[in-house]
């Protein structure tokens, strides 16, 4: 459908001049981090992006849990630890295949559906509304998986402590299968404007224009990725996260320091992506 963007919003030019023609390029990490997904209307916002009554049955979350039992090697009624789980489509699928499943998402909204899918299934998983780097080790699980290239959404210093609390987690010769971004698909600087409507928003709650912008530091292998937001009233506010980018080498020196032995590298769940799996020795 075709929209007259000049009804809803207005004269554009001098925006879209304004934000095109700025020279400095932020720094990954110190200005930019990640999104906010503790805050309830972002997480809101988040969960009513797609079409959840279906989400279980959905092909790729199949074929996803698949090879998630395959990596980890997971037995029958085996304790698995779901990082970032967000609507637990991942830890859902897994229960219904008999493991014995905990889910740790920072985001209240994801955490309630999660919750809410799991109840209406009769399945007794445990999803968990923290951050997964304040993971208490209560438990000891056989495996853990962080799916959808979770690791690179992590700054360095998270994303060590991140491994060493999954490290912590499992028991000896239980088994990760981490998701990251491979640095041979960073793109280089980018941008595009799109038209976004109210439902399909992270940002805000009415339709809105959003010039989603990509600046790659070679030297962080990261990039920032800003969203200048300019919803129907022309009020423009800007939102932006990190993204990390990982060779195979900078990969398996993280988790060698975290204390995993080391398996192998293998493809992930989206072009882009890749997976290591990691053994507790």
């Amino acid at each position: 459908m075709a929209v007259d963007v000049r009804n809803q919003f207005g004269p554009l030019e001098a925006l879209v001049r304004a934000i095109a023609d700025r020279k400095e390029r932020p720094t990954p990490w110190v200005d930019a981090t990640t999104y906010p997904w503790s805050d309830p209307d972002f997480s809101k916002r988040y969960v009513r992006r797609a079409d959840y009554a279906q989400q279980i049955g959905m092909n790729e979350t199949g074929e996803e849990v698949e090879s998630l039992i395959s990596a980890l090697q997971a037995k029958p009624k085996a304790r698995i630890l779901d990082l970032c789980a967000g609507n637990g489509r991942h830890a859902v699928g897994m229960a219904l295949r008999g493991f014995r499943m905990t889910g740790i998402d920072i985001g209240p909204g994801a955490v309630a559906l999660a919750r809410e899918t799991a109840k209406n299934l009769g399945l007794a998983v445990d999803f968990r509304e923290l951050d997964v780097c304040d993971l208490a080790i209560e438990d000891a699980y056989d495996g853990a998986y962080l799916t959808c290239g979770g690791l690179s959404d992590f700054a360095p210093a998270d994303c060590n402590r991140l491994l060493a609390v999954v490290e912590r987690a499992l028991v000896s010769g239980g088994r990760a299968a981490i998701e990251f971004a491979d640095a041979a698909s960073a793109a280089g600087d980018v941008r595009a404007w799109q038209f976004v409507q109210a439902e399909s928003s992270l940002f805000t709650d009415v339709p809105n224009l959003q010039l989603e912008e990509r600046l790659y530091d070679a030297d962080a292998s990261a990039e920032v990725i800003r969203h200048y937001v300019v919803p129907t009233d022309g009020k423009i506010f800007e939102i932006a996260r990190c993204r990390r980018y990982f060779t195979d080498a900078a990969i398996r020196e993280a988790m060698t320091t975290a204390r995993f032995g080391l398996l192998e590298v293998v493809p992930g769940s989206a072009p882009g992506l890749k997976k290591i799996i990691g053994i507790k020795n």
